[in-house]
C-alpha cells in the first residue's frame, strides 16, 4: 500500500480589532466593512463607542460588534449567509410586508441572498458568524438530492425556541475553533466546521428547502461501498465531506448514508474520522518526542477539534492514550 498524502498546509486565520467614538470614522466603518447603508442619527456622541472584533478562517467569519446606540441601517443581499445572536439591545427588522423585532438572547437571519431589508438598532451589540455560499448550497443539495432546488428563508426567526438553542451550542462550538490558532489554522477542522454551520442553519431557519428523497437508495450496492471505502483512504487528507465522497461514486448523500448504516452500522463521516484517526496514530509513532510536536497539533492536522473527545476516541481504540504513543521509542 502507498504511503497515504499529508494533510494541507495551515492556514492563517485574520483578525480584525476596531474602536471609535468618532462618528464619521463609525459610519464610514460600517459602510465599508458590511453590505449596509448606515443613517447618521443626532444621538450618537463622542461617549459611544462603537467597537468590533472579527476573525476570519476557512470561509468562516465570526465578528462581535457593537453599534452606535440608534442606528438605522439598510442592509443589502450577500451572497454567503450570516446569522446574528443578540447579545445586548434591540434590533427591529423590516422586511417586506413584515415587521420583525428581537432582543438580547434571540437569534435572527442577519444577511442572505437577495435579503434586502432594514433594520433599526437600540444600543445592540451583536454575535455574527457568516457561513459561505458554497457550504450553504452542498448542504441544501445534501438535504433534498437536488443540488438545483432554489433555497429561500420564509422568516428572519428559527423555527422554534428549541432551533434557536440549537443554533446558540453549535456556534458557541464554532466559535472555540476560530478563538484557538491551532484549530482555526487547521483546514479540515475549518472545513467540517462550515458544514456544520451549513447544516445547523437549515435545520434552524424556516425555508423552501424541499424535504429529502431517499435517492438512489437502490444504487448504494456493496461495490458503491467499495468505492466510497477506496476514495475515503485516498483523501482523507484534504477537506471532504458527504458531498464530495457521494458524487464521487456517484449516488445521492442520502443513498450513501443509507449503505453505510446498512454495511458498517456507522455513517460516511465516521468511517472518514476512524481513518483520519489511524493517520494521527501513525504520525505519533513516527514524531521525534524531542522535537517540540504536540498531541494537540497532530490531532488539529488531522481535523480533530475536540482534545477531549479526540482523548477518548483514541484510548478507545489503542487503549493508551495519544500522549502515550508520542513518547513511545
Amino acid at each position: 500500500m502507498t504511503r497515504s498524502s499529508a494533510p494541507p498546509g495551515r492556514v492563517t486565520p485574520q483578525r480584525t480589532r476596531f474602536s471609535t467614538t468618532d462618528p464619521d470614522e463609525a459610519y464610514a466603518f460600517i459602510g465599508q466593512m458590511y453590505a449596509a447603508r448606515a443613517r447618521r442619527s443626532a444621538e450618537f456622541d463622542r461617549t459611544s463607542s462603537v467597537a468590533i472584533s472579527q476573525v476570519s478562517a476557512g470561509g468562516i467569519s465570526s465578528v462581535d460588534f457593537t453599534l452606535p446606540p440608534e442606528a438605522t441601517l439598510h442592509l443589502a443581499g450577500t451572497e454567503d449567509l450570516s446569522i446574528s445572536e443578540f447579545l445586548r439591545g434591540t434590533k427591529q427588522a423590516e422586511w417586506g410586508r413584515s415587521l420583525e423585532r428581537y432582543r438580547a438572547g434571540e437569534v435572527a437571519l442577519g444577511s442572505w441572498p437577495a435579503g434586502n431589508y432594514r433594520v433599526t438598532c437600540h444600543r445592540l451589540r451583536v454575535a455574527i458568524l457568516t457561513i459561505p455560499a458554497t457550504a450553504l448550497a452542498q448542504a441544501a443539495g445534501a438535504l433534498s438530492g437536488d443540488d438545483t432546488a432554489p433555497l429561500r428563508f420564509a422568516s428572519l426567526a428559527p423555527a422554534s425556541a428549541g432551533a434557536a438553542e440549537h443554533w446558540k451550542r453549535t456556534s458557541a462550538f464554532v466559535r472555540t475553533v476560530l478563538d484557538d490558532d491551532e484549530t482555526a489554522g487547521s483546514p479540515l477542522i475549518l472545513g467540517s466546521a462550515r458544514r456544520l454551520l451549513a447544516r445547523t442553519a437549515l435545520a434552524v431557519f424556516p425555508s423552501t428547502l424541499p424535504p429529502g428523497h431517499d435517492l438512489n437508495v437502490r444504487a448504494a450496492t456493496p461495490a458503491t461501498i467499495r468505492r466510497a471505502e477506496d476514495y475515503i483512504h485516498a483523501h482523507a487528507h484534504t477537506d471532504v465531506g458527504l458531498s464530495e465522497i457521494a458524487a464521487a461514486c456517484q449516488v445521492s448523500p442520502r443513498a450513501l448514508q443509507y449503505a453505510f448504516a446498512r454495511h458498517h452500522q456507522l455513517s460516511p463521516m465516521r468511517y472518514l474520522r476512524r481513518i483520519r484517526l489511524a493517520r494521527v496514530h501513525r504520525d505519533l509513532l513516527e514524531t521525534d518526542p524531542g522535537s517540540g510536536t504536540t498531541v494537540t497539533a497532530v490531532a488539529a492536522r488531522w481535523g480533530f477539534a475536540n482534545h477531549g473527545r479526540f482523548s477518548a476516541a483514541y484510548h478507545a481504540i489503542y487503549g493508551v492514550l495519544p500522549s502515550t504513543t508520542l513518547h513511545i521509542r
